[in-house]
Order: structure tokens, then sequence, then C-alpha cells
């Protein structure tokens, strides 16, 4: 991910999903957890062409509902 988001010029923020109760309690089953300017990308895997598509500003199809 930090690669793909290198080549693409934009940033990466890891956040610990149990350091936090709220992030804890809604995806605590789903890690990792990608989210794309805000918007939910991916979760369990990454699929990085999604990612690349998402990171250039193409529409990506939201993954199943948490």
């Amino acid at each position: 991910m930090a690669s793909a988001c290198e080549r693409h010029g934009s940033g990466l923020r890891v956040l610990e999903v149990d350091s936090d109760e709220g992030l804890r309690a809604r995806f605590t089953d789903h890690v990792p957890v990608l989210f794309v300017r805000g918007a939910l990308l991916d979760y369990w895997r990454v699929d990085e062409g999604r990612l690349h598509d998402a990171l250039d500003g193409r529409a990506v199809a939201p993954p199943p509902a948490l």
C-alpha cells in the first residue's frame, strides 16, 4: 500500500484498530480496512488494482457491506 500511495503522490495513514473502542467495535472482524479519500475501499484483502484505480480518481465499486 505504501509504495502504491507513493507512486500516486498520496499519503498513507495507518491506525491501530484496537487502540480506539469505536474503531474496534466497527472493524475488529474486518482488519485490514482500507479507506481512500474517506470512502471504504477494501477489507480483509487489499486489491492492488482497485487501490490504483481509487488513487487515480476512477470510480470503484464499494466492497460488500460490513
